[in-house]
């Protein structure tokens, strides 16, 4: 697909940069009192939210607004947020969240008009959670708050961020229990951002690796996936479904239909390119500003050393 004939179609929003987790891909060296810090105070305000949408809205159709972080359940605003984004009839309003957050508020983030939550969950062990995550938090509460999410009716999925020495060994059991539970989970490649930039070959591991894994104790088939996924996804014969997202080895870069907006409400094209963008008042310079913004999607994924919770991934 030309640059020509690509459209933004999919928002993702990082409302805030600030997490509760330091995950080893994305804060490893951060620890407790994050907020202490003033690199972590920035948080998207709702009127900001409300105004860039109504400069957007007109030159882009959005099906989709995703609202990412940091950890974007932190946010003091979060139901708010998402009220706004409901009233400029944005119908797909999604979420990604580690699922530490109060019991409770998957109800309320439904009720404002939530449509979907991405869990990101890298290890069903206690022990494998707290090297990921670098935090001593019970994984089994965040085990109940996707159970939660999935039975009050919100589609959910899962992610899970496959790094070698790490989690590679626990494929398979995160696969059986998200497809017990009918739950699509997506494995990842450890992409080459932030803190482990320089470090990325050592932790690698692909997506041909994950489905040799998978196929050592499950048959499965191609699944149907939409023209604009980022994963490909199979079928397994007991029904458990899993994607795989492969920016390194399988690329989709020239599909990408997403824009992508930090904290500060500046507007980026492409997670491999730092160039960011103001949003402009005027309707011309909106549409030229949109313009810029694709001409930096790559063709390929190249990586960045921005750290994914600035972007919002």
């Amino acid at each position: 697909m030309s640059l020509d004939t690509r459209k933004f179609e999919v928002l993702r929003i990082s409302i805030l940069s600030l997490c509760n987790f330091a995950c080893v891909y994305c804060a490893p060296k951060e620890k407790d009192n994050l907020s202490s810090s003033n690199a972590y105070k920035q948080f998207l305000s709702p009127s900001l939210l409300d105004q860039n949408l109504k400069q957007l809205i007109p030159h882009i159709q959005i099906k989709e607004v995703h609202l990412t972080g940091g950890e974007p359940t932190l946010h003091q605003n979060l139901i708010q947020l998402i009220e706004i984004v409901k009233q400029h009839s944005i119908d797909e309003i999604a979420i990604t969240s580690n699922g530490n957050f109060e019991s409770g508020l998957v109800t309320k983030m439904k009720e404002a008009g939530l449509t979907r939550m991405n869990f990101s969950l890298d290890s069903m062990s206690q022990s494998g959670f707290q090297k990921l995550s670098d935090r001593n938090k019970p994984v089994s509460q965040i085990l109940e708050q996707i159970s939660e999410a999935k039975s009050i009716g919100l589609e959910v999925k899962i992610n899970s961020t496959i790094l070698r020495g790490f989690n590679e060994s626990e494929i398979l059991d995160l696969l059986e229990w998200s497809g017990k539970r009918s739950i699509p989970i997506r494995f990842l490649e450890f992409m080459k951002m932030g803190p482990l930039h320089k470090e990325h070959p050592m932790y690698f591991y692909s997506a041909e690796e994950i489905r040799n894994q998978i196929s050592k104790k499950y048959k499965f088939l191609k699944h149907p996936t939409a023209s604009d996924s980022t994963a490909e996804y199979y079928i397994t014969d007991e029904g458990y479904i899993f994607g795989l997202i492969a920016n390194h080895t399988e690329p989709f870069c020239e599909g990408c239909n997403r824009l992508r907006m930090d904290s500060k409400g500046r507007i980026y094209g492409c997670l491999s390119d730092e160039t960011s963008f103001e949003i402009p008042n005027s309707y011309e310079d909106v549409q030229s500003t949109l313009h810029q913004a694709m001409l930096t999607k790559k063709k390929k994924f190249t990586g960045s050393e921005l750290s994914m919770k600035f972007i919002g991934g």
